[in-house]
């Protein structure tokens, strides 16, 4: 595949995660006219934003596995036609079951793009900057929920609610199209790792392995966090703070700023002066995020909470950047797939569980409190995680096979 085509073919990826992300993020904000239009409790609202979650999680072990199969493109494709497609349906919907059924399958196409995604990292790019790519991705992501903070409360104020949905779908349905027709990816680098390695073992014998396990608590707490935060802030800043629906879309947008820097800073330097560091990326920057959660709960200004809020933003997307990329680096392209599926699993709990729990404890509560409380408990499980997490070298391959890790060459 020549440099440009490559080029191409990424670019397409990165807006299909912006589809993905508008998608996302866009509902955090529009749940607040959505709730007030069909009468919602602050339980049910929290249902909608977990019910993506749910699907997504299911879907992300299968998307997974399809990939390491097949390859990316099927599962890439799929993913953004159902995105686009329940987009659009979003925009049509007159009842509480009605946008909670559309958000579960919305979640089975979310649940496929960020597996199959990391495959094609694999399979069109070299080792020693897929950390670099993953951040480009993240960034869509970041980037995406910026541009859905903003547009959304603008779009909603002026034209209402639906009709974001309507551009998302019909904008995706496009970049589905293009990647059809143009994503072939090269099949050589598979097909030779899979005559090289040694004869295949149960895929049980990856779920025995203790850096998965370590990997997978971090990124179910860090997720627990992020989700968790991204979800309730815009209602957060709406009801404790007192501001309006566009008051709240602008201010949300600068600390996702802060988050988009940080994963492209991070990205870099993980492939560059901190290979091999990655542990302690992950301890800073949960700790930093703690910190940053009690202080802004406490700021007497909105000033200082939107700071602390973007130095929240920093830690948060230093640790997701990084707990992403391990696999990436460490692990072997033949199980890949596999791995970051068990990865964006147990993601898609955090994502289902985080918003529902946090919706409960204000409606039980009636206060944010317990609910930032809930998120620096989770952050701090991260934090003691990373502490295990131990690499020989920065060379080092994880391969499901009779010993735990193989040392490359």
């Amino acid at each position: 595949m020549s440099n440009s085509k490559r080029h191409f073919i990424f670019s397409l990826l990165f807006l299909g995660w912006i589809i993905d992300s508008l998608t996302l993020f866009g509902m955090n904000i529009a749940i607040i006219p959505i709730s007030k239009e069909l009468g919602l409790t602050e339980t049910q609202s929290g249902m909608i934003i977990s019910s993506f979650w749910l699907s997504s999680a299911c879907m992300t072990l299968i998307a997974g596995w399809v990939s390491d199969k097949f390859g990316s493109r099927k599962v890439i494709v799929i993913a953004l036609t159902i995105i686009s497609l329940f987009s659009l349906l979003t925009g049509m919907v007159g009842s509480f079951a009605s946008i909670l059924i559309i958000r579960l399958v919305l979640g089975l196409g979310d649940g496929g793009l960020p597996t199959g995604s990391g495959v094609a990292i694999t399979e069109i790019y070299k080792k020693g900057v897929r950390a670099r790519a993953k951040s480009f991705l993240l960034a869509a992501q970041l980037g995406g929920s910026v541009l859905a903070l903003y547009l959304t409360a603008l779009i909603s104020d002026v034209y209402g609610w639906r009709v974001m949905f309507y551009i998302i779908g019909g904008g995706g349905l496009l970049v589905t199209i293009l990647l059809a027709i143009f994503y072939h990816p090269p099949q050589i680098q598979r097909e030779l790792a899979q005559k090289a390695a040694t004869p295949k073992l149960p895929l049980r014998e990856l779920y025995k392995q203790k850096m998965l396990w370590i990997i997978v608590v971090m990124y179910f707490g860090s997720s627990i966090a992020q989700w968790g935060f991204s979800s309730w802030m815009p209602s957060y800043l709406e009801s404790a703070r007192h501001l309006n629906l566009q008051e709240v879309g602008s201010i949300s947008m600068i600390p996702q700023a802060f988050g988009l820097a940080s994963a492209m800073i991070t990205g870099y330097l993980i492939d560059k002066q901190l290979a091999g560091k990655e542990k302690f990326i992950i301890l800073f920057g949960a700790i930093m995020a703690s910190a940053c959660l009690i202080f802004m709960y406490n700021a007497q200004s909105i000033q200082a909470a939107v700071a602390f809020q973007c130095l929240y933003s920093l830690g948060g997307s230093a640790i997701s950047m990084t707990v992403l990329s391990i696999p990436l680096k460490y692990v072997s392209e033949r199980i890949v797939g596999s791995f970051m599926g068990t990865m964006y699993f147990v993601g898609g709990l955090a994502g289902f569980i985080a918003p529902t729990v946090m919706g409960a404890l204000v409606d039980a509560f009636h206060t944010f409190e317990y609910a930032f409380f809930f998120l620096i408990g989770a952050l701090l499980v991260t934090a003691c995680c990373s502490l295990f997490f131990t690499l020989r070298s920065s060379n080092e391959v994880f391969e499901v096979q009779s010993k735990t890790t193989v040392q490359q060459s």
